[in-house]
This record gives C-alpha cells, structure tokens and sequence, in this order.
C-alpha cells in the first residue's frame, strides 16, 4: 500500500504577492486610519514594548495611559520616542481628544507587528530554566499528604469527597 501525498501545484507569484513580500522584508509600515488621518504602524521594537508594557502596569487615568501608548507606537523608535513621546500624547489627549474606540485599529495593528515567535521563545526558555532549577525545596510525605488533603476537602470545610481513599488513623 503505497500512501499518496496531495499537494498543491506551486502557481506564479503574482504582483500582489511580491508587494507583500517586499512590504515584509522591507519594514514598510501599514496604513491605520484613524479620523481621516493615515498612521503608519511598522513592526514593533522591543524598546517600543517595553515602554508600552511599563505604561500598562501604572495605575492611573486609563484614557490618558491609552493615548500615551498609541503615541508610543505611532513613533515606534528610541530617538523619536525620546523627542516627540511627551509631546504627541498630550496632542492626541488633550488636542484631538481620541476615545478607545477609535485607538482600537491602531492597537490591533500593532499587536499584528510584534514579533511573537520570540515572546514563546523566551517564555519556553524561563521554563525549562526553572524547571532545571536545582533551589527549590522538594515536598515531604507529610507535607504532600497535607496539601492533598486540603485539595479533597470542598471550599466551605466540609469532610472530603472522597473518604475511601484517605487512610483512617
């Protein structure tokens, strides 16, 4: 028995395709309308992340913190977020007055260029280190048996679900 393989016949490129392509290798940025003005999202630096992952963990006027990250990714670089960041939030909160609704193409566009192959990479990488980590404190058997017993009980401290599997002492 001989197991066929189905494949597609390769076909030309056509011109769009090899846009695409340059559009990739390239960087070239893709169009985000947002109130008739065109803003150019490129991929993401991870300078540019960063930033945005320190602005989402402070505590404040969301609004405000949404305008700062799209300014953030609008200029999506060290120099030009370093020159223009403190001005071109405030323009686009206090001037132009964006809503989140509006700021969503722009967000998703840029969520689209982050390279997320590298955030796995990395993430896999903290758990295998951790995993290899010789510090942690292993489990006695009574310690083991204590968390199994507290896992058995129900939430409200009621007998254990199961009391033929818990050895009578």
């Amino acid at each position: 028995m001989s197991i066929k393989k189905r494949s597609k016949p390769l076909s030309e490129s056509t011109p769009d395709d090899e846009k695409l392509l340059k559009s990739v290798t390239h960087n070239y940025g893709d169009p985000v309308e947002i109130r008739g003005r065109r803003f150019m999202v490129k991929w993401m630096h991870p300078g540019t992340a960063d930033m945005i992952t320190c602005l989402m963990q402070r505590d404040g006027n969301d609004s405000k913190i949404l305008c700062q990250a799209a300014s953030l990714i609008v200029l999506n670089g060290f120099w030009k977020s370093h020159l223009w960041y403190w001005f071109l939030w405030r323009w686009f909160y206090y001037v132009k007055q964006y809503t989140s609704e509006e700021l969503v193409p722009l967000f998703e566009m840029a969520q689209k260029k982050t390279q997320q192959h590298q955030v796995v990479a990395y993430l896999n990488a903290t758990i295998l280190l951790t995993a290899l980590s010789d510090a942690k404190k292993t489990m006695t058997k009574a310690e083991a048996e204590r968390s199994l017993r507290a896992l058995r009980l129900d939430s409200d401290g009621k007998s254990p679900r199961s009391t033929a599997s818990t050895p009578a002492r």
